[in-house]
């Protein structure tokens, strides 16, 4: 039994975000000092009771971390936590749905690698074990669970990197590039004063827009600014995290390598996998190319800015073949009901309403607050771009949304805001099937069918404007019981 504690990185992870509003102010403080014989004196009295908070904060922090430790041998991993009273989480590799071990640009550097275990008996969705480990346990934990796992290699995928390139270039999406910048500026702001980072976004995009103002005016220029850098974002992150990217299948399990800046390594149990699911983007459906998802528990679902991706975006030729040979039991996606053609309500009613708040809102303020002109001008046009967007996915969803059944799975294509899914799923991972009709869908015989599946999450697949009558006739012949609220009494 190999017995280790954690990375002392970890330690920082235990400190509260606290520490470093703390020790920004400080460090700020004494690099402004001045070469007088008594200012150390001075700068001391005035910061005495931060850095006792300062060193309590590091006490606890090294207390915890000195209060974990784990340990594994070739058929089980042990955590243990606790000074006095200890607690312990044993897993065996049997019941391991997804081992993920995660390296990004600095823990490369220290020597460190985070391990996330996931199984079923998870309720949220994040990982069951969250353990910061040294480089080379993490690489023993490693070949022990794939030690514990049949070694046959049945079919691996390497994705053409030319192709990855150019799908990138023209299928990244400024929608996943303004969630990352969002990330970022979240994770940012739990450190920094948010006027502070209000200012120094505000300022930054001013200063572009005058600079081009010459030639474009400052709206469009504003407007440029953040779709452009926000899908070179997606581009750039794309590639780092997809290059090196390797799909192998052995009898029983997935193992999936990928990234060049954060290396990645993810063990799935075959058997644990929920269901497959084929991403795409408006444009990406249009010209016929997509990337393949699973839903398994641990993978892509930790809370964390990770994509559950076995196979990253191409043909969909590669994709029909990477799906027969690593999920050959999976049958071709078939399709026999799709939506009801007078139920367009049922697509463009939010689209409606996003439109109509910002344009609210503007009049209000032109109304109002005149004076605000300016700057309610190019607000209302930022917002108001991803209405008129997410009105030209609900258009083409009209026309592809649907279900059916076969040899035992079922298929479902649905969108959701900017994104197409393709869905197929086992019959017995269908958790729950919600019959919905709004007034609107009354008057047109339509409804929306929501579709619970396993998974830490249970997330919706919910299809809009579909004939009542036939999915009642379609749902009652493949045995399934059917709900008309969430939570029937």
């Amino acid at each position: 039994m190999y017995s280790a504690r954690q990375h002392p990185l970890r330690f920082l992870s235990y400190t509260t975000r606290y520490f470093w509003l703390l020790i920004i102010p400080l460090a700020r403080s004494l690099y402004s000092l001045t070469f007088e014989f008594n200012a150390f004196k001075v700068w001391l009295r005035g910061a005495w009771l931060d850095l006792l908070v300062l060193g309590a904060i590091l006490a606890f922090a090294y207390i915890r971390w000195l209060s974990v430790w784990f340990s594994f041998d070739d058929e089980k991993i042990i955590l243990r936590r606790g000074v006095f009273l200890t607690s312990e989480d044993r897993v065996y590799y049997s019941n391991i749905s997804t081992i993920s071990i995660t390296q990004n640009f600095l823990y490369r550097l220290l020597g460190a690698s985070t391990v996330y275990i996931g199984t079923n008996s998870g309720k949220t969705d994040r990982a069951d074990l969250t353990v910061i480990m040294r480089r080379g346990d993490a690489d023993r934990l490693y070949l022990a669970v794939k030690g514990s796992r049949q070694k046959s290699l049945n079919y691996s995928i390497l994705p053409n990197k030319l192709r990855l390139i150019i799908f990138s270039l023209f299928f990244s999406s400024a929608l996943s590039g303004v969630v990352i910048i969002v990330a970022l500026l979240w994770e940012t702001g739990n450190i920094l004063d948010r006027e502070v980072e209000a200012r120094l976004i505000l300022d930054t995009l001013t200063e572009a827009a005058q600079r081009v103002s010459v030639f474009v005016p400052p709206v469009i220029t504003i407007i440029s600014i953040v779709i452009i850098s926000a899908w070179a974002l997606s581009f750039i992150s794309n590639l780092f995290v997809f290059w090196g990217f390797v799909l192998t299948k052995c009898s029983d399990s997935v193992y999936v390598k990928s990234g060049v800046i954060t290396k990645n390594r993810h063990i799935l149990r075959r058997d644990r996998i929920n269901y497959i699911d084929l991403k795409q983007s408006f444009l990406s459906k249009v010209f016929n190319v997509s990337s393949l998802h699973v839903s398994c528990s641990g993978y892509g679902s930790r809370g964390r800015d990770e994509l559950s991706v076995v196979l990253p975006i191409t043909t969909r030729k590669e994709i029909n073949g990477a799906i027969k040979e690593v999920f050959p039991e999976y049958p071709k996606p078939k399709i026999e009901l799709k939506t009801h053609p007078r139920s367009y309500m049922s697509f463009y009613l939010h689209p409606i309403i996003f439109t109509a708040l910002p344009l609210l809102a503007f009049g209000v303020f032109y109304y109002f607050l005149p004076t605000w002109y300016a700057v309610a001008y190019p607000a209302f046009a930022i917002f108001l771009f991803p209405a008129l967007w997410l009105a030209i996915c609900r258009t083409l969803s009209m026309f592809t949304t649907g279900f059916g059944f076969s040899d035992g799975f079922m298929t479902m294509r649905y969108s959701r805001i900017y994104t197409f899914h393709t869905v197929i799923v086992p019959k017995d991972r269908i958790t729950k099937v919600i019959i919905r009709q709004s007034p609107f869908q009354r008057l047109g015989g339509s409804c929306t069918v929501i579709v619970r599946t396993t998974s830490e999450q249970s997330p919706k697949h919910l299809m809009r404007g579909l004939p009542l009558k036939r999915a009642l006739d379609l749902f009652a012949a493949n045995g399934f019981e059917l709900y008309y609220s969430e939570s029937p009494k």
